[in-house]
Protein backbone atom coordinates (compact mmCIF):
# COMPACT_ATOMS: atom_id res chain seq x y z
CA UNK A 1 0.00 0.00 0.00
CA UNK A 2 1.20 3.22 -0.48
CA UNK A 3 3.39 5.24 2.53
CA UNK A 4 1.02 7.98 3.84
CA UNK A 5 2.16 10.34 6.39
CA UNK A 6 0.86 14.16 7.53
CA UNK A 7 4.09 15.45 8.06
CA UNK A 8 4.85 18.33 5.68
CA UNK A 9 6.94 17.35 2.34
CA UNK A 10 10.71 18.58 2.88
CA UNK A 11 12.72 19.93 -0.16
CA UNK A 12 15.30 17.17 -1.87
CA UNK A 13 18.67 17.70 -0.88
CA UNK A 14 19.93 17.62 -4.53
CA UNK A 15 18.30 16.66 -8.12
CA UNK A 16 21.92 15.12 -8.60
CA UNK A 17 21.95 11.40 -9.64
CA UNK A 18 24.74 10.78 -8.68
CA UNK A 19 25.90 10.46 -4.70
CA UNK A 20 29.38 10.08 -3.00
CA UNK A 21 29.48 7.74 0.20
CA UNK A 22 33.05 8.61 1.62
CA UNK A 23 35.66 7.96 -1.06
CA UNK A 24 33.23 6.11 -3.79
CA UNK A 25 30.51 8.01 -5.91
CA UNK A 26 27.28 5.74 -6.57
CA UNK A 27 25.78 6.25 -10.13
CA UNK A 28 22.31 6.31 -8.33
CA UNK A 29 20.83 7.00 -5.01
CA UNK A 30 19.26 3.98 -5.23
CA UNK A 31 20.37 0.90 -3.52
CA UNK A 32 19.90 -2.47 -2.86
CA UNK A 33 18.95 -3.36 0.70
CA UNK A 34 20.07 -6.48 2.08
CA UNK A 35 17.38 -9.23 2.50
CA UNK A 36 18.33 -12.36 4.24
CA UNK A 37 18.49 -15.84 1.70
CA UNK A 38 17.49 -13.57 -1.05
CA UNK A 39 19.96 -10.93 -2.04
CA UNK A 40 22.67 -13.19 -2.69
CA UNK A 41 25.66 -12.65 -6.02
CA UNK A 42 23.12 -13.48 -8.72
CA UNK A 43 20.40 -11.78 -7.72
CA UNK A 44 22.44 -8.56 -7.39
CA UNK A 45 24.32 -9.17 -10.69
CA UNK A 46 21.16 -10.13 -12.15
CA UNK A 47 19.82 -6.85 -11.19
CA UNK A 48 23.03 -4.59 -12.07
CA UNK A 49 22.77 -5.78 -15.75
CA UNK A 50 18.92 -4.58 -15.59
CA UNK A 51 20.68 -0.96 -14.64
CA UNK A 52 19.88 1.95 -12.05
CA UNK A 53 21.20 0.34 -9.36
CA UNK A 54 23.86 2.32 -7.51
CA UNK A 55 24.98 -0.10 -4.67
CA UNK A 56 24.36 -3.25 -2.87
CA UNK A 57 25.17 -4.42 0.52
CA UNK A 58 25.74 -8.18 1.11
CA UNK A 59 23.31 -10.46 3.51
CA UNK A 60 24.06 -9.97 7.24
CA UNK A 61 27.69 -11.60 7.97
CA UNK A 62 28.82 -13.00 11.30
CA UNK A 63 32.73 -11.83 11.48
CA UNK A 64 33.84 -14.81 13.88
CA UNK A 65 32.17 -17.07 11.12
CA UNK A 66 33.62 -15.45 8.47
CA UNK A 67 36.95 -15.18 10.10
CA UNK A 68 36.66 -18.49 10.73
CA UNK A 69 36.50 -19.67 6.87
CA UNK A 70 32.58 -21.20 7.32
CA UNK A 71 30.99 -21.90 3.80
CA UNK A 72 28.07 -20.54 4.40
CA UNK A 73 30.13 -16.97 5.02
CA UNK A 74 32.35 -17.22 2.13
CA UNK A 75 29.12 -18.08 -0.22
CA UNK A 76 27.77 -14.49 1.36
CA UNK A 77 30.58 -12.71 0.34
CA UNK A 78 31.48 -14.49 -2.73
CA UNK A 79 31.50 -11.32 -5.47
CA UNK A 80 33.02 -10.70 -8.71
CA UNK A 81 34.36 -7.65 -10.89
CA UNK A 82 31.05 -7.04 -11.96
CA UNK A 83 29.48 -6.35 -8.66
CA UNK A 84 30.04 -3.17 -7.88
CA UNK A 85 30.14 -1.49 -5.69
CA UNK A 86 29.33 -3.85 -2.65
CA UNK A 87 29.46 -3.34 1.01
CA UNK A 88 29.80 -6.42 3.23
CA UNK A 89 27.45 -5.83 5.97
CA UNK A 90 28.98 -7.24 9.24
CA UNK A 91 27.28 -7.80 12.56
CA UNK A 92 28.35 -8.53 15.89
CA UNK A 93 28.28 -6.99 19.21
CA UNK A 94 32.00 -7.65 19.64
CA UNK A 95 34.74 -4.97 18.40
CA UNK A 96 37.40 -7.35 17.97
CA UNK A 97 35.67 -9.12 15.40
CA UNK A 98 34.42 -6.82 13.88
CA UNK A 99 37.75 -4.83 13.15
CA UNK A 100 39.26 -7.84 12.46
CA UNK A 101 36.63 -8.93 9.86
CA UNK A 102 36.45 -5.21 8.50
CA UNK A 103 40.85 -6.00 7.77
CA UNK A 104 39.74 -9.23 6.15
CA UNK A 105 37.69 -7.56 3.89
CA UNK A 106 39.73 -4.46 3.02
CA UNK A 107 42.76 -6.57 2.48
CA UNK A 108 40.94 -8.86 -0.04
CA UNK A 109 39.76 -5.57 -2.05
CA UNK A 110 36.32 -5.31 -0.81
CA UNK A 111 35.22 -1.68 -1.55
CA UNK A 112 32.76 -0.92 2.01
CA UNK A 113 31.70 -2.25 5.41
CA UNK A 114 28.22 -1.64 6.65
CA UNK A 115 27.88 -2.36 9.93
CA UNK A 116 23.97 -4.18 11.31
CA UNK A 117 22.48 -2.61 13.92
CA UNK A 118 18.93 -3.35 12.65
CA UNK A 119 18.21 -7.20 12.71
CA UNK A 120 15.30 -7.70 15.66
CA UNK A 121 16.05 -11.61 15.80
CA UNK A 122 16.92 -13.01 18.85
CA UNK A 123 19.78 -15.14 17.43
CA UNK A 124 21.43 -11.87 16.68
CA UNK A 125 20.02 -9.60 19.31
CA UNK A 126 20.98 -12.11 21.86
CA UNK A 127 24.43 -12.17 21.15
CA UNK A 128 24.98 -8.17 21.73
CA UNK A 129 24.90 -7.45 17.60
CA UNK A 130 21.79 -6.39 15.58
CA UNK A 131 19.06 -3.99 16.98
CA UNK A 132 20.53 -4.46 20.33
CA UNK A 133 23.39 -2.06 19.93
CA UNK A 134 20.50 0.80 19.76
CA UNK A 135 20.39 0.25 23.65
CA UNK A 136 24.29 0.72 24.38
CA UNK A 137 24.75 4.18 23.00
CA UNK A 138 27.93 5.32 24.10
CA UNK A 139 29.25 1.42 23.81
CA UNK A 140 28.28 1.67 20.34
CA UNK A 141 29.68 4.77 19.71
CA UNK A 142 33.13 3.55 20.62
CA UNK A 143 32.86 0.58 18.49
CA UNK A 144 32.27 2.19 15.89
CA UNK A 145 34.39 4.63 16.19
CA UNK A 146 37.54 1.63 16.65
CA UNK A 147 35.85 -0.09 13.36
CA UNK A 148 36.57 3.16 11.76
CA UNK A 149 40.06 4.07 12.39
CA UNK A 150 40.65 0.38 11.70
CA UNK A 151 40.23 0.60 7.87
CA UNK A 152 40.71 2.81 5.29
CA UNK A 153 37.06 1.35 3.11
CA UNK A 154 33.85 3.40 4.45
CA UNK A 155 32.01 2.31 6.82
CA UNK A 156 28.36 2.40 6.89
CA UNK A 157 25.66 2.14 9.20
CA UNK A 158 22.47 0.18 8.91
CA UNK A 159 20.21 0.55 11.70
CA UNK A 160 15.84 1.09 13.38
CA UNK A 161 14.54 3.78 14.29
CA UNK A 162 15.28 2.67 18.20
CA UNK A 163 14.44 -0.46 20.41
CA UNK A 164 10.61 0.75 21.22
CA UNK A 165 8.51 3.62 21.15
CA UNK A 166 10.27 4.76 24.50
CA UNK A 167 13.90 4.47 23.32
CA UNK A 168 13.70 6.42 20.08
CA UNK A 169 18.15 6.94 19.53
CA UNK A 170 18.42 7.06 15.94
CA UNK A 171 18.76 10.25 15.59
CA UNK A 172 21.00 11.31 18.23
CA UNK A 173 23.27 7.83 17.17
CA UNK A 174 23.24 9.43 13.56
CA UNK A 175 24.62 12.49 14.58
CA UNK A 176 27.47 10.69 17.30
CA UNK A 177 27.95 8.12 14.07
CA UNK A 178 28.68 11.20 11.91
CA UNK A 179 30.92 12.68 14.49
CA UNK A 180 33.24 9.30 14.45
CA UNK A 181 33.77 9.16 10.87
CA UNK A 182 30.63 6.86 9.31
CA UNK A 183 30.26 7.52 5.89
CA UNK A 184 26.50 7.21 5.34
CA UNK A 185 23.71 5.94 7.35
CA UNK A 186 20.73 3.81 6.29
CA UNK A 187 17.63 3.91 8.49
CA UNK A 188 14.77 1.48 8.73
CA UNK A 189 11.82 3.18 9.71
CA UNK A 190 10.74 1.02 12.63
CA UNK A 191 11.53 0.09 15.35
CA UNK A 192 12.94 -3.36 16.96
CA UNK A 193 9.96 -3.85 18.46
CA UNK A 194 8.14 -3.82 15.94
CA UNK A 195 9.95 -6.38 14.18
CA UNK A 196 8.98 -6.65 10.28
CA UNK A 197 5.03 -5.37 11.21
CA UNK A 198 3.18 -2.29 11.46
CA UNK A 199 3.56 0.62 9.58
CA UNK A 200 7.33 2.84 8.68
CA UNK A 201 7.73 5.93 10.32
CA UNK A 202 8.33 8.67 7.52
CA UNK A 203 8.56 11.07 10.19
CA UNK A 204 10.87 9.44 12.31
CA UNK A 205 13.22 8.68 9.22
CA UNK A 206 12.98 12.72 8.60
CA UNK A 207 14.15 13.48 12.17
CA UNK A 208 16.86 10.95 11.48
CA UNK A 209 17.80 13.10 8.10
CA UNK A 210 17.66 16.13 9.76
CA UNK A 211 20.27 15.19 13.14
CA UNK A 212 23.16 14.95 10.47
CA UNK A 213 25.23 17.72 9.38
CA UNK A 214 26.82 16.16 5.49
CA UNK A 215 26.80 12.52 5.37
CA UNK A 216 23.73 10.77 3.03
CA UNK A 217 21.13 8.87 4.90
CA UNK A 218 19.70 6.74 2.81
CA UNK A 219 15.48 5.86 4.22
CA UNK A 220 14.67 2.07 4.07
CA UNK A 221 10.83 0.30 4.64
CA UNK A 222 8.11 -0.84 2.88
CA UNK A 223 9.44 0.86 -0.88
CA UNK A 224 7.84 -1.04 -3.05
CA UNK A 225 7.05 1.31 -6.54
CA UNK A 226 8.82 3.84 -7.80
CA UNK A 227 6.49 6.20 -6.53
CA UNK A 228 6.82 5.23 -3.06
CA UNK A 229 10.48 5.53 -3.67
CA UNK A 230 10.13 9.29 -4.68
CA UNK A 231 7.42 10.14 -2.21
CA UNK A 232 10.00 8.64 0.64
CA UNK A 233 12.82 10.94 -0.21
CA UNK A 234 10.41 14.18 -0.66
CA UNK A 235 8.70 13.79 2.82
CA UNK A 236 12.18 12.78 4.64
CA UNK A 237 14.86 14.70 2.78
CA UNK A 238 16.64 11.58 2.66
CA UNK A 239 19.54 11.56 0.10
CA UNK A 240 18.53 7.59 -1.04
CA UNK A 241 16.57 4.83 -0.90
CA UNK A 242 17.74 1.25 0.30
CA UNK A 243 14.82 -0.98 -1.59
CA UNK A 244 14.84 -4.69 -0.38
CA UNK A 245 11.36 -6.49 -0.92
CA UNK A 246 10.29 -4.00 -3.75
CA UNK A 247 13.65 -5.16 -5.76
CA UNK A 248 11.74 -8.88 -6.19
CA UNK A 249 8.72 -7.53 -7.23
CA UNK A 250 9.95 -5.20 -9.60
CA UNK A 251 13.29 -6.07 -10.49
CA UNK A 252 13.40 -2.81 -13.19
CA UNK A 253 12.51 -0.96 -10.43
CA UNK A 254 16.12 0.54 -10.46
CA UNK A 255 16.12 1.52 -14.09
CA UNK A 256 13.09 2.78 -13.65
CA UNK A 257 13.98 5.26 -11.21
CA UNK A 258 17.13 6.33 -13.12
CA UNK A 259 14.74 7.16 -15.75
CA UNK A 260 12.90 9.46 -13.82
CA UNK A 261 15.80 11.19 -12.29
CA UNK A 262 16.54 11.59 -16.25
CA UNK A 263 12.98 12.84 -16.87
CA UNK A 264 11.88 10.40 -18.54
CA UNK A 265 8.85 8.30 -17.95
CA UNK A 266 9.24 4.90 -16.03
CA UNK A 267 9.32 2.02 -18.96
CA UNK A 268 7.85 -1.35 -18.15
CA UNK A 269 9.45 -4.37 -19.38
CA UNK A 270 8.53 -5.98 -22.07
CA UNK A 271 7.65 -9.98 -22.03
CA UNK A 272 10.97 -11.28 -23.87
CA UNK A 273 12.97 -9.07 -21.00
CA UNK A 274 10.73 -10.63 -18.20
CA UNK A 275 11.69 -14.08 -19.47
CA UNK A 276 15.46 -13.13 -20.02
CA UNK A 277 15.67 -12.29 -16.68
CA UNK A 278 14.14 -15.32 -15.03
CA UNK A 279 16.73 -17.72 -16.96
CA UNK A 280 19.57 -14.83 -16.32
CA UNK A 281 19.13 -14.89 -12.52
CA UNK A 282 18.81 -19.36 -12.86
CA UNK A 283 21.70 -19.09 -15.08
CA UNK A 284 23.94 -16.59 -12.88
CA UNK A 285 22.94 -18.64 -9.47
CA UNK A 286 24.04 -22.42 -11.15
CA UNK A 287 27.59 -20.72 -11.94
CA UNK A 288 27.97 -20.39 -8.28
CA UNK A 289 25.88 -23.07 -6.84
CA UNK A 290 25.58 -26.11 -9.92
CA UNK A 291 22.96 -28.37 -8.90
CA UNK A 292 21.64 -27.25 -5.58
CA UNK A 293 20.44 -24.18 -7.78
CA UNK A 294 17.12 -25.97 -8.09
CA UNK A 295 16.45 -25.89 -4.84
CA UNK A 296 17.58 -22.21 -4.02
CA UNK A 297 15.41 -20.99 -6.82
CA UNK A 298 12.52 -22.19 -5.62
CA UNK A 299 11.55 -19.46 -2.91
CA UNK A 300 11.73 -16.84 -5.82
CA UNK A 301 9.13 -18.48 -7.73
CA UNK A 302 5.94 -16.63 -5.53
CA UNK A 303 7.59 -13.43 -6.08
CA UNK A 304 8.66 -13.79 -9.83
CA UNK A 305 5.09 -15.20 -10.93
CA UNK A 306 2.90 -12.52 -11.04
CA UNK A 307 5.76 -9.92 -11.63
CA UNK A 308 6.88 -12.02 -14.96
CA UNK A 309 3.39 -13.46 -16.28
CA UNK A 310 3.85 -16.58 -14.96
CA UNK A 311 0.93 -18.96 -15.06
CA UNK A 312 0.07 -19.98 -11.82
CA UNK A 313 0.32 -23.65 -12.64
CA UNK A 314 3.99 -22.85 -13.74
CA UNK A 315 4.56 -21.34 -10.96
CA UNK A 316 3.72 -24.11 -9.07
CA UNK A 317 5.88 -26.38 -11.04
CA UNK A 318 9.06 -23.93 -10.44
CA UNK A 319 8.63 -23.83 -6.54
CA UNK A 320 9.27 -28.04 -7.24
CA UNK A 321 11.44 -28.16 -10.23
CA UNK A 322 14.58 -30.37 -9.55
CA UNK A 323 17.05 -30.00 -12.19
CA UNK A 324 18.56 -28.00 -15.08
CA UNK A 325 16.24 -29.73 -18.04
CA UNK A 326 13.34 -29.45 -16.06
CA UNK A 327 13.71 -25.57 -15.25
CA UNK A 328 14.30 -25.25 -19.39
CA UNK A 329 11.02 -27.13 -20.10
CA UNK A 330 9.01 -24.62 -17.39
CA UNK A 331 10.77 -21.81 -19.28
CA UNK A 332 9.05 -22.94 -22.54
CA UNK A 333 6.03 -23.02 -21.86
CA UNK A 334 6.07 -19.65 -20.04
CA UNK A 335 7.30 -18.26 -23.51
CA UNK A 336 3.82 -20.33 -24.77
CA UNK A 337 1.63 -18.57 -21.98
CA UNK A 338 3.28 -15.56 -21.01
CA UNK A 339 0.20 -13.56 -20.36
CA UNK A 340 -2.16 -15.90 -19.36
CA UNK A 341 -2.29 -14.84 -15.92
CA UNK A 342 -3.67 -10.84 -14.78
CA UNK A 343 -2.90 -10.84 -11.18
CA UNK A 344 0.00 -8.34 -9.88
CA UNK A 345 -0.26 -9.66 -6.73
CA UNK A 346 2.93 -12.25 -5.43
CA UNK A 347 1.32 -15.61 -4.27
CA UNK A 348 3.70 -15.28 -0.91
CA UNK A 349 6.27 -12.94 0.57
CA UNK A 350 9.33 -12.86 2.23
CA UNK A 351 8.67 -14.97 5.26
CA UNK A 352 9.26 -13.55 8.53
CA UNK A 353 8.59 -14.42 12.24
CA UNK A 354 5.33 -14.27 13.80
CA UNK A 355 4.24 -13.63 17.15
CA UNK A 356 5.57 -11.43 20.05
CA UNK A 357 9.19 -10.26 18.51
CA UNK A 358 10.56 -10.88 21.97
CA UNK A 359 9.80 -14.71 20.91
CA UNK A 360 12.07 -14.50 17.44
Amino acid sequence: MPLTVETPQVALRSESTTLAVGNRVLESRYVLSPLAGYTHLAFRTALREVGGLGLATTDLVLPAMLLGGAKKSLDLVATTPADRPLSVQLSSGNVDDLIAAARWLEDRGYGGVDLNMGCPMGKITGGGGGAKLLCRQDDTCRLVEQVVQAVRIPVTVKMRLGWDRTSITSPDLARAFEERGVAAITIHGRTRAQGFHGAVDLEGIRETVAAVRSIPVFGNGDVRTVDEALQMRRVTGCAGVAIGRGAMLDPWIFRKLREVAAGRAPTDPTADEMIEFLIRHFTLMTAQHDDFSCRMFRKFAAWYGARLGIPEDLEDRLRRFESFAEFDEIVQQIRRRHGERQSTVPTALVRVPNGPVEKW
